[in-house]
C-alpha cells in the first residue's frame, strides 16, 4: 500500500496501554498459580509466573500499539503513543518490535515496570494473566496536540474506556482539530459497562467503531431500549451522517460494516488458528489503512479480513513486513 502524506503528516495516530505479550507453556507440573481463564495479577507475582514456564515469545502488544505495528508494515506512516518502564528489558522489546515497524514512538518512561500479558498454554486451556502496571500511569499531559494536529486519524486504545476521562480528552483533541477516530470496544464488559459513554462518543465525534460479536451483544442489550434488533440499532445510529461507521468482526464468518444506513458484508475464509491474540487488531489496522486510501467499505473489511487471518498463523503479532506483501491493494 502506498500514502501520499506531507513531510510532517501523520496516517495513523495511535494511542494506548503499551504491553509485552508474553505466549508460553506450562512445565510438567506447573504449580496453579493462575487458577482462572482470565486475571489480573501484581507484577511480582507475574514475574514468579514466568520464571517457571518454558518455550517463551515475548512480542509487543496492547490494541493501539499491536494496529501502529501492522499499519507500518502496511506502508501506513503511524505513530504510538504509551508509557512503559524506564530502561527495563520488557520495554526494550516494546520499542524494538515498533521500530522494526518503522512506527514512530512517544513512549513516556515511568517509575512501575513495562506491562507484560501472559498466555500461557496448559495441556487442556490458555490462562491469561495481564499486569498492565507502566501502561496505567499514561496521563493527559503525555500525548502531545502537535501530534494528534499532524494526524490523518487517531486511534484510541479501546481499554481506555476503563478511564472514561483520558479516551474523551483523546476523542476532544481530535475533534478539535477535526480529525476522525476509530475506536475497538475490546472486550464485552467495557462495552456493557461504559456503553452510555461510547453510545455517547458514536453521536459526538467523528468515530469509527470497531466489535466482535460478543461486544456488539453487549453494547447493544445495554445501550438499545428500543430498536428493532442489532442491526437495526447499528443502522439507525448511522443513517444520514458520514460517522459513526461501525463494524462488526464475525471471525470466520468475515465482517459487516454499517455506515450511513447501509450495511455491508464481507465474507473470508475460515482457518484454524494457531493463536488469536491481535487478529482483531490486525483487522482493524488493514481497514483503516485501506479507508484511508479511500477504497470502499466493502474493501476495508475484506483486506482486513485477510489481514486477520495472516496473524491466526502467529503468536500475537509476531508477523513481518513479508508475511504482508501479498495482502493485496
Amino acid at each position: 500500500m502506498s500514502y501520499s502524506v506531507s513531510k510532517d503528516e501523520l496516517d495513523l495516530l495511535c494511542i494506548g496501554n503499551a504491553l509485552v505479550d508474553v505466549f508460553a507453556r506450562a512445565g510438567s507440573g506447573f504449580p496453579p498459580e493462575i487458577s482462572l481463564p482470565v486475571q489480573h495479577i501484581e507484577m511480582e507475582k507475574l514475574n514468579a509466573v514466568l520464571s517457571g514456564v518454558r518455550d517463551c515469545t515475548a512480542v509487543s502488544g496492547g490494541g493501539a500499539a499491536n494496529i501502529a505495528k501492522i499499519a507500518g508494515f502496511l506502508g501506513a506512516k503511524a505513530c504510538f503513543i504509551g508509557s512503559i518502564g524506564a530502561k527495563d528489558h520488557y520495554g526494550g522489546i516494546f520499542e524494538h518490535d515498533l521500530a522494526d515497524a518503522g512506527v514512530e514512538r512517544r513512549l513516556s518512561a515511568k517509575p512501575s515496570p513495562t506491562g507484560i500479558c501472559l498466555y500461557l498454554s496448559t495441556e487442556t486451556e490458555t490462562r491469561i494473566a495481564a499486569s498492565p502496571s507502566a501502561a496505567l500511569e499514561l496521563s493527559e499531559d503525555d500525548i502531545s496536540a502537535a501530534d494528534v494536529e499532524q494526524a490523518r486519524l487517531v486511534v484510541v486504545d479501546g481499554f481506555l474506556l476503563a478511564r472514561p476521562k483520558l479516551a474523551r480528552h483523546i476523542l476532544e483533541l481530535a475533534d478539535t482539530y477535526e480529525k476522525p477516530a476509530a475506536l475497538d470496544l475490546s472486550s464485552a464488559a467495557l462495552a456493557s459497562g461504559q456503553a452510555a459513554e461510547i453510545l455517547d462518543f458514536a453521536r459526538r465525534y467523528k468515530l469509527i467503531l470497531f466489535m466482535n460479536e460478543a461486544e456488539a451483544a453487549a453494547f447493544f442489550e445495554t445501550a438499545a431500549w428500543q430498536a428493532d434488533g442489532l442491526s437495526g440499532f447499528f443502522s439507525s445510529l448511522t443513517r444520514g451522517k458520514p460517522f459513526p461507521i461501525i463494524t462488526v468482526k464475525l471471525g470466520p464468518r468475515g465482517a459487516l460494516v454499517f455506515a450511513n444506513g447501509e450495511t455491508y458484508r464481507a465474507e473470508t475464509t475460515p482457518l484454524v488458528p494457531k493463536e488469536t491474540t491481535g487478529a482483531g487488531d490486525a483487522f482493524a489496522a488493514a481497514f483503516l489503512c485501506s479507508w484511508l486510501r479511500e477504497k470502499s467499505l466493502f474493501d476495508c473489511a475484506a483486506l482486513g479480513n485477510k489481514a486477520a487471518g495472516i496473524v491466526l498463523g502467529t503468536p500475537g503479532t509476531s508477523i513481518n513486513r513479508e508475511m504482508l506483501n501479498n495482502l493485496g491493494d
